[in-house]
């Protein structure tokens, strides 16, 4: 039942700065117009806050992409900083398993292939000097 309480407040909180944000925006507007003199037009007033507010937005423009390239360099650096270490630790990860198959290889599968080899070398000599029917000699 408290998130309900925050939703209103947080709902409250943004209708109440968002309508802030547009009576400033109004003000500034027609605060503007008015600084106009007497004798420019409506219309050169209009250009003249046109003006004004797109340099306004060039100014946070500029803000906002040099806090992205701020952040962005930060992250670079974190991630450099995190993911070389860990590449390494990768690396001898993969070094001890390849020495792992290595040795099992020829301490456990070559004995074992040997002792096959071995046993199918007596049954073929024994099957040649029997004679199993069946069975056809080369």
């Amino acid at each position: 039942m408290d998130g309900g309480a925050n939703d209103g407040k947080t709902k409250t909180y943004l209708i109440g700065g968002s309508l802030a944000a547009l009576l400033l925006f109004v003000a500034l507007i027609v605060g503007l117009y008015l600084l106009g003199g007497p004798e420019q037009s409506p219309l050169e007033r209009l250009r003249d806050i046109a003006v004004v507010f797109v340099v306004l937005l060039n100014l946070v423009v500029v803000v906002l992409l040099a806090g992205i390239a701020a952040a962005l360099a930060f992250l670079v650096i974190q991630t450099k900083d995190r993911v070389i270490p860990l590449l390494e630790e990768a690396t001898g990860a993969v070094r001890r398993a390849r020495g792992t198959v290595e040795f099992v290889s020829e301490e456990a599968v070559r004995p074992i292939v040997t002792v096959a080899g071995t046993v199918a070398r007596i049954r073929a000599m024994a099957n040649a000097a029997g004679g199993k029917p069946g069975r056809k000699r080369p």
